[in-house]
């Protein structure tokens, strides 16, 4: 059983009462929230409980209030295709090159909720 456990800025990700992972998110745009981390520790990843973490965060935030959900990762990164998979939407991107916080282009998700 997956459940989410609150913490400073988050969530805590228990599977069967024990840490599995965790949720960082942030407000954004007066009350949108951000997420700004899902981290699965590597014995729990590709067993689904990411994509149930996501589900149960995603419900707590429609609860609140909350129309969407914003997120954001790197174009090199493998996450990208798990967001999509959970039903995220690309929204734009943010482009840092020849500045000094230069890094690959950052990629913008959206959901509804």
């Amino acid at each position: 059983m997956i459940e989410l456990k609150v913490i400073e800025n988050g969530y805590e990700i228990l599977s069967d009462g024990v840490t599995a992972g965790v949720i960082k998110f942030k407000d954004f745009w007066d009350g949108m929230p951000y997420l700004n981390l899902i981290k699965l520790t590597p014995e729990y990843r590709r067993k689904g409980i990411g994509s149930e973490a996501m589900r149960l965060f995603e419900d707590k935030m429609r609860r609140a209030g909350n129309k969407a959900i914003l997120l954001s990762t790197q174009a090199d990164e493998e996450a990208q295709h798990f967001y999509r998979k959970t039903g995220y939407k690309e929204c734009g991107c943010l482009i840092l090159e020849d500045t000094p916080y230069s890094q690959p282009m950052e990629m913008f998700f959206i959901k509804t909720l």
